[in-house]
């Protein structure tokens, strides 16, 4: 299999080398000779058969790492959403050797299909897809929620990378640019509504979910619309002939799934359109992921995922995010909750459909319901002194109700949704 190089990939090498420095030396070249690896409960929820699944993850550490503030990035393996785990070679490879240059890395677990033969149904597909999504979701807030408590990882919360191999790929590129449950189809909001929206119940509520940037050897986007301006950079592997995961537009798995992608070459064109950062490995042929029986090619992606990802750093003062990237900082987080002078109370909480907001103070007062993502969802005017809003179109989950009067006064508060 032969990869195809540009001019872009040459001079991001050498940019990359340029900054080196600027990190302490990290993330870029092997600081470390070996890696702890620790494996912890993110959280847990029910499979399509409703038994409960307990979601494992390990993490690996460069042994006596005393840095504090680092990276994240975590894995999600391949198997068609319906077989593999964090253990497959392929996860462990990539995990060790990037913890090897400072990251905290985390190999997941997530729900899988009853057998990929139940693939052949698009509502299956959807609902797994989802829980595997919500589950990634739920392992970012994982990180978030610790940082913000016991802080037992030391992690950056503002730098967490999401992707994988093949169907992991899938999931954290979805995840990332899937912000709102109205992007999907009718039908997948049904379906998703069912089983916990796009945020899910995976735990660790409270904690914005979103990437700081994702990933995918042989990934896929169900509409590259969802991928907007000012969205997150992406770094890509695929063969132009894979016939698994489409390096086009198709169905998955020679077209036994009911559903279609756009693969990494519709999100290059996407996200170049955009001015987004990107960077992309192609290969002639058609292996899948392109580094199926081939070491050499595993290598290649390992460091061109380092540089990728060191080209996204905020330690890198030449780092190419955009300006005004989506992120938990640039939207309201469940996690901040402000209290005023605002005499307000709302209830109940939490809540099935509807939920009351008791005020007093009504005259050009707005009241606004924001999803985890930093999306605001209703806004309505104040009209009495109890106003009784119908919440019942949102699917479960965390929500911030936010009200603000002209005098400058203001409540927030979390509520959730059952």
């Amino acid at each position: 299999m032969k990869k195809i190089y540009t001019l872009t990939t040459a001079l991001l090498i050498f940019a990359g080398h340029q900054t080196y420095a600027q990190c302490d030396g990290r993330y870029q070249t092997d600081i470390f000779t070996t890696v702890d690896v620790t494996t912890v409960q993110y959280g847990s929820n029910q499979d399509l058969n409703s038994n409960t699944v307990n979601l494992d993850m390990d993490i690996y550490q460069g042994q006596g790492d005393t840095a504090t503030n680092r990276p994240v990035i975590i894995f999600a393996h391949g198997g068609s959403f319906s077989a593999g785990t964090k253990n497959d070679a392929d996860q462990v490879y990539f995990a060790t050797e990037m913890a090897k240059k400072g990251y905290v890395c985390a190999a997941i677990n997530y729900r899988l299909a009853p057998s990929a033969f139940s693939l052949i149904a698009e509502e299956t597909t959807a609902k797994v897809v989802l829980m595997a999504i919500q589950d990634g979701r739920a392992a970012i807030r994982f990180f978030r929620q610790d940082a913000s408590t016991a802080n037992t990882y030391k992690i950056n919360p503002d730098q967490i990378f999401i992707g994988g191999t093949s169907a992991g790929g899938i999931l954290g590129i979805n995840l990332t640019y899937n912000d709102d449950i109205s992007e999907l189809s009718a039908q997948w909001q049904t379906w998703a509504n069912d089983i916990g929206g796009i945020e899910g119940n995976s735990g660790n509520p409270g904690y914005c979910s979103r990437s700081n940037g994702t990933f995918g050897f042989a990934g896929g986007v169900a509409d590259t619309s969802w991928i907007e301006e000012n969205d997150v950079p992406w770094y890509g592997s695929h063969a132009y002939s894979d016939n698994t995961v489409q390096y086009g537009y198709g169905q998955p798995l020679g077209g036994f799934t009911p559903v279609y992608l756009y693969g990494s070459g519709n999100m290059k064109d996407r996200l170049n359109n955009l001015g987004i950062y990107y960077h992309l490995d192609e290969y002639t042929g058609g292996n899948h992921p392109p580094f199926a029986s081939d070491a050499q090619i595993m290598e290649d992606n390992k460091d061109s995922l380092a540089m990728f990802l060191f080209n996204i750093l905020d330690c890198n003062p030449n780092n190419l995010q955009t300006l005004n990237q989506k992120s938990c900082n640039s939207s309201v987080g469940v996690a901040q909750v402000t209290n005023n002078k605002l005499e307000t109370s709302i209830y109940p909480n939490p809540f099935n459909n509807e939920i009351n907001v008791s005020i007093k103070e009504i005259e050009n007062t707005t009241i606004s319901v924001v999803n985890s993502l930093g999306k605001v969802v209703l806004t309505k005017k104040a009209s009495s002194y109890i106003n009784n809003i119908n919440l019942s179109h949102l699917a479960k989950g965390v929500y911030i109700i936010k009200i603000n009067s002209i005098n400058g006064n203001n409540f927030s508060q979390l509520i959730i949704k059952q």
